[in-house]
């Protein structure tokens, strides 16, 4: 039975660009057609970075990043500040920090400014890859560096309000009950005899649910009494406002008569 063999041989990439080429001419490297049969080695070729590819990517050369980068040169601005190419439409909202690309990827380790996958800015100012960024907000809605809240507000009020109406509709139990004080990751605010809840407290600041209990001041029956009398107390100070409004509607009604 007769076998058939296969035999390989590798070359160095600068031989394979210099194939049929003029070895004597320096311009070698910046040509994208051979110097004999006229064939094109690229659809885009750089000759400042020595870059041959497709254009599926849309390849473009940024002289201030220094080297070649893929999405249309039309689609993007370099920012000096941050010393990266931004999308058009979102530079003009986009937060400004030096160096911020100049870091690994907080879930992939990739370098940022280098890297070929699209970036995405989140609104405490770090910088992650988009992909990373859409497989961390399954289960994980914060900055994986900061841990302030990694979306916008307005992306997360519905969210933030069925948790507060959980709240409302799953009261603690007395003997579980406690009184803490807590701290706001994403406004820096700190509150003190807050109630205590199994889904969370939420900052009355923002209205984040991001936030940490730096102390329990009081747990069980006594911190359930507490927080009734703190509850009664708040129910008569807002039918005192209450009333006060209606008394300031009706003079202000009488007045307009005369």
């Amino acid at each position: 039975m007769s076998q058939t063999y296969f035999f390989f041989v590798l070359f160095p990439v600068s031989s394979l660009l210099n194939l049929n080429l003029n070895r004597s001419d320096s311009s070698s490297y910046e040509r994208n057609n051979c110097v004999n049969c006229g064939i094109q080695f690229g659809e885009y070729h750089c000759s400042i970075c020595n870059l041959w590819m497709a254009n599926d990517e849309n390849p473009y050369h940024c002289p201030d990043c220094g080297f070649c980068r893929v999405g249309g040169a039309e689609n993007f601005q370099h920012c000096h500040d941050c010393g990266m190419c931004i999308d058009k439409t979102l530079y003009s909202n986009h937060n400004c920090k030096s160096g911020k690309y100049k870091s690994n990827c907080p879930v992939c380790q990739e370098f940022l400014f280098s890297s070929r996958s699209a970036s995405h800015e989140m609104p405490c100012g770090h910088a992650i890859h988009w992909e990373c960024f859409r497989q961390l907000a399954t289960h994980d809605s914060r900055c994986p560096v900061c841990k302030k809240t990694a979306e916008t507000k307005d992306r997360m009020m519905p969210t933030w309000n069925a948790m507060a109406q959980g709240i409302t509709f799953q009261p603690v139990p007395p003997e579980l009950a406690r009184v803490v004080n807590i701290s706001c990751i994403d406004c820096e605010t700190s509150e003190d005899a807050r109630a205590w809840h199994f889904i969370g407290v939420q900052c009355r600041s923002c209205s984040s649910f991001n936030t940490v209990v730096d102390r329990i001041i009081m747990s069980g029956e006594e911190a359930n009494e507490f927080l009734e009398a703190l509850q009664n107390r708040n129910d008569l100070a807002n039918n005192e406002e209450g009333s006060e409004r209606i008394s300031r509607r009706r003079i202000s009604r009488r007045r307009s008569h005369f």
